[in-house]
């Protein structure tokens, strides 16, 4: 989705390293007050951020947990976000790998 702009790679990158976690945070929130829409909302912005960053896992996880908040299926959608919440630290470490890098001009 980016191509090869490394510049705006980087501002994505730094944005979504931020709020990755902050996102899986309240998604778990939703879930834990038993908020199905809510929880629903932050599946979909979850999987949002990282298909940007062509984190396919992630967002195929972001997105069972979306549908299983759209079906009412709290208990799966909890199962999703544990592991969720797994990937998007990886990812958030990976990020944080690639901004911390020197890169070449």
């Amino acid at each position: 989705m980016i191509g090869d702009d490394e510049d705006l790679l980087a501002e994505v990158a730094a944005l979504a390293r931020t709020e990755i976690l902050r996102q899986v945070i309240a998604l778990k929130s939703a879930l834990a007050a038993g908020d199905a829409p809510a929880a629903r909302r932050e599946a979909h912005t979850i999987k949002g951020t990282v298909a940007t960053l062509g984190a396919q896992a992630v967002r195929d996880v972001a997105m069972a947990a979306e549908h299983a908040a759209r079906d009412n299926d709290l208990a799966g959608a909890k199962a999703h976000a544990t592991e969720l919440e797994s990937l998007a630290t990886r990812l958030v470490s990976e990020l944080t790998d690639y901004l911390e890098s020197p890169r070449t001009a």
